[in-house]
């Protein structure tokens, strides 16, 4: 079977690609063993000697070796208080605040949305027809119509269930004639 020149190219490519992900691997071994030396504590440190590190003499330490300035870390405190996010005047307002009750706004159920248009009975299932603004909706017993449900259609009144405070609503659509 003669191999034509695209099969050539799919098969380099996948050559190089092989050899790419040894490569890699080969290269991640070795800086996982970097890390992991590196990563060893201190006092396991020995010099060239084989000697403990502790055990060197000041002289054969390199330059700064375990010497740390701490002063130098220490910044001088910010004297702008206005600003200052960790003053105590902020903390001890945050803190009355804090202890006063919170008042929860109790939520009110929304006048209905709806206007009766009608009214339709078969069989003595009810189907009522009401306005939503320019929209007209025919609904049953089970139906759902933004956040109200329908509960309930006697010949006199509907009952519609407002969904997030699970409160009922009553409509009067008129006597059954």
């Amino acid at each position: 079977m003669k191999q034509t020149p695209r099969q050539r190219l799919v098969w380099a490519a996948l050559t190089m690609t092989l050899a790419a992900t040894v490569w890699t691997a080969l290269n991640d071994k070795q800086a996982d063993e970097v890390q992991v030396a590196a990563a060893r504590p201190q006092g396991s440190r020995t010099d060239m000697k084989g000697l403990p590190k502790s055990r060197m003499s000041a002289e054969a330490r390199p330059a700064g070796a375990n010497s740390l300035d701490v002063a130098r870390l220490q910044r001088a405190p910010w004297q702008d208080s206005e600003h200052n996010l960790f003053g105590g005047g902020q903390l001890i307002a945050q803190a009355e605040t804090a202890q006063q009750p919170i008042v929860q706004q109790a939520m009110e159920i929304p006048p209905l949305p709806f206007t009766y248009a009608g009214k339709l009975e078969d069989h003595g299932q009810f189907t009522v027809f009401l306005s939503v603004g320019e929209k007209n909706v025919s609904v049953k017993t089970g139906d759902i119509v933004g956040d109200w449900k329908i509960k309930e259609i006697t010949p006199s009144r509907m009952i519609l269930s407002y969904q997030p405070l699970r409160a009922d609503v009553p409509l009067m659509i008129g006597e059954s004639h």
